[in-house]
């Protein structure tokens, strides 16, 4: 049995998401906000936009973290990666992002047990 199926997964409602992503306008853009990291928004005509900067520079962060402090336990990994993000203006979030994009590279799917 899957994960997914182990922790109560609606099969209908995700079949009506995936029909959905099939159907939506999405677009994918940075969103600015003053007073907070916006993962994504959707309007009243239900067309969507998604913001990969600010989880892709919390998880780059993170992991960078890692490598940096490889003994550090995940909680003070955590904790120091949302001080620094806390920080980071919306156009240093921006910069960062944009060099890891120049900087990345796209590889197969792997799993967790390397």
């Amino acid at each position: 049995m899957s994960k997914s199926r182990r922790r109560g997964l609606d099969s209908k409602l995700w079949l009506r998401i995936v029909a959905e992503l099939g159907a939506a306008d999405i677009t994918e853009a940075f969103i600015e906000d003053d007073d907070a990291f916006v993962e994504g928004l959707c309007t009243e005509g239900g067309k969507i936009t998604v913001n990969p900067v600010h989880a892709t520079v919390d998880t780059i962060i993170h992991e960078l973290l890692h490598r940096i402090y490889p003994t550090r336990s995940e909680r003070s990994i955590r904790r120091s990666c949302s001080i620094l993000r806390r920080d980071l203006s919306d156009e240093e979030v921006q910069l960062f992002y944009e060099i890891y994009q120049s900087r990345r590279r796209i590889g197969q799917p792997r799993r967790t047990d390397v």
